[in-house]
């Protein structure tokens, strides 16, 4: 047997590693213990989340839009249902995978389907639109993939549709998909990316109104994020309607009137400011902005020379021509410059030191006072008073009827128009105003511009007695008295007898309007594009398009009362009283038709 031999310095070192061991143990288990109690105690709640995010989905549905009316309640834009393919980015492991098998399914490029679905990755349990109101055919697709699309589902939403089509497009607008700026600017407003905003127009103006209130889904899912059975649902909230001021019949006859051509017209009702029609040609089919418009189509959209979505109402500018001398007229009275009795004698020209400006009518008009000047649209006239008065108190008598300004219509990116001044000029271009410049501006060449609602709204003001309104297109609006021009009655009634005369009076340049059954004014007004252009033909079809005049036409009716205006613009038309007079003069007769509770006669005849 061998002898117990005992080291004490080996008991001593295990004993003194055994202590080590012992507190390395009891410090991991502290650090286990900490790292359960913040999981657990501290934010147990964002972890139970986390949890319940595994299986239970929740995500939005939108509302309904509001409806939008015309004056008769006559629905312009409505909802209907429309199937919209949604992916969920948390539920989609592999993107590119899941773009490739959905790109045949609903004819897009798979590029353009991942993209929508990385876009969503910020936000993984906020569902994405990648394909808005396919086919049934497509829905059919869909949905015999859906085991092998885990993420993927199909919505049934309400998709935006436009009773009229391009009737009336530039006013009502269009939406289309909320951008990254707008998001921004509408953060904590409920919006996400993919959800369709309004863009222009009304739907842009209205959208606080018509856009609703969005409603929940929540419901469990499987493993492989399909949807096994709907937990709660909160139904969405419609959006209010909005009723507009607009008269769809008669927005009818000023696109029948209008046809191919470009151009606009506007109808006011001078004792209130509300706008009765507002067309602008060539239109647009606002639905095509609501669903996943392809690139090629916006291309054709924004490269068509005829500028489709210029709202030529608000935004065209134009010389106003011979209706600006309207507006000439009532600076002559507000100077104390004009006697209307006083004749001027027109040979066919007007001598400015060497400089000759001829008037429309080359052998002349003869002796003439104010309301033949007015009726005859005696340009040898108004150059005399032009270069009486100067153009700054012409242009300070524009400014008070609303020229040269934007005038107060809810809907965007209008045009200010520009009313030239001498201060203007100078600052502009670095130089002086010049005599002759005087005489042009006085039959409305030159620098000035308007749009067709400043022109309805100056001319409303003119005739209903100075009172200047702010006009508007949405019925809940209240009037909006600007100012009352003072104009003294005298002066009104011999304006208006001169505008009566252009119509009725024989050697009126609108006498072809005349109709014994309507009391009718107007102007006419042609405004010249390019200078040394003398055409043969009445259409001036044999001047290039580009370079052919202008044509203006302003009405008014009753002439002792007037209850609507109306002002037609046809881009490169011609003469106004040929082609801008008969749109204004058909608005007018369908005015009073309405007004008779012939409605569906109109309808029938548009």
């Amino acid at each position: 047997m061998k002898p117990n031999i005992t080291n004490p310095h080996l008991d001593e070192d295990i004993k003194s590693k055994s202590r080590y061991l012992i507190a390395f143990v009891f410090i991991l288990l502290g650090i286990l213990t900490l790292r359960l109690f913040v999981m657990q105690i501290i934010n147990g709640s964002y972890y139970e989340g986390l949890s319940r995010n595994n299986r239970i989905r929740i995500i939005s549905v939108p509302a309904p839009r509001g409806k939008i009316f015309d004056r008769d309640g006559v629905v312009v834009a409505d909802n209907r249902p429309a199937f919209n393919v949604m992916v969920l980015p948390e539920d989609i492991s592999d993107p590119k995978n899941i773009s490739m098998r959905l790109a045949p399914l609903l004819d897009k490029p798979a590029s353009e389907i991942l993209q929508a679905i990385l876009k969503g990755k910020s936000k993984p349990y906020d569902p994405l639109v990648v394909a808005r109101d396919i086919t049934f055919n497509q829905v059919a697709k869909v949905e015999m993939e859906v085991f092998n699309l885990p993420g993927v589902s199909i919505e049934t939403i309400p998709e935006r549709e436009y009773l009229f089509g391009s009737l009336g497009c530039h006013a009502l607008g269009y939406i289309g998909e909320i951008s990254k700026r707008q998001l921004e600017e509408k953060e904590g407003q409920d919006y996400a990316p993919g959800d369709l905003i309004g863009k222009s127009g009304i739907e842009l103006v209205s959208e606080g109104t018509l856009r609703g209130t969005k409603g929940k889904r929540v419901f469990e899912v499987d493993a492989r994020g399909q949807r096994v059975r709907v937990l709660d649902e909160k139904e969405p909230i419609p959006g209010h309607d909005v009723k507009l001021t607009l008269d769809q019949d008669l927005q009818a006859i000023a696109r029948q009137g209008l046809g191919d051509k470009a151009g606009a017209v506007v109808a006011m009702a001078p004792s209130t400011g509300e706008v009765l029609v507002m067309e602008s040609t060539p239109g647009f089919d606002p639905s095509i902005f609501a669903v996943s418009m392809l690139p090629q189509q916006w291309k054709d959209i924004i490269g068509d020379p005829m500028h489709p979505l210029e709202n030529r109402a608000m935004r065209g500018a134009y010389p106003p021509g011979s209706v600006f001398k309207i507006v000439v007229t009532l600076a002559g009275f507000h100077a104390g410059i004009l006697d209307p009795n006083a004749r001027v004698f027109c040979p066919g020209h007007f001598n400015l030191g060497r400089v000759v400006f001829k008037c429309w009518k080359p052998e002349g008009h003869g002796s003439v006072d104010l309301v033949e000047g007015i009726v005859r649209s005696c340009d040898v006239y108004f150059y005399t008073l032009g270069r009486a008065l100067g153009i700054d108190a012409i242009a300070e008598v524009g400014f008070r009827l609303g020229l040269g300004a934007r005038t107060g219509i809810v809907l965007p990116d209008e045009s200010p128009g520009l009313m030239p001044t001498k201060a203007w000029k100078r600052k502009r271009f670095g130089q002086p105003w010049h005599p002759g410049e005087h005489v042009i501006a006085a039959i409305g060449q030159g620098y000035t511009l308007v749009t067709p609602i400043q022109m309805a709204k100056a001319m409303s003001a003119v005739v209903n007695g100075g009172r200047l309104y702010t006009p508007r297109i949405i019925a809940a609006d209240k009037p909006v008295l600007e100012r009352d021009l003072g104009i003294p009655g005298r002066q009104i009634d011999l304006i208006k007898a001169g505008l009566k005369g252009v119509v009725e009076d024989a050697h009126g340049t609108a006498h072809s309007l005349w109709d014994k059954e309507i009391s009718m004014g107007g102007k006419t007004g042609t405004a010249q594009v390019a200078r040394g252009y003398v055409s043969k033909l009445p259409d001036e079809s044999d001047i290039p398009y580009k370079l052919r005049d202008h044509a203006w036409f302003f009405g008014f009716s009753p002439v002792e009362k007037p209850e609507i205006v109306v002002v037609a613009l046809v881009e490169h038309g011609g003469h106004g009283g040929a082609v801008s007079g008969p749109i204004v003069r058909d608005v007018i007769k369908g005015y009073y038709l309405l007004k008779e509770g012939m409605r569906e006669q109109v309808r029938q005849d548009n």
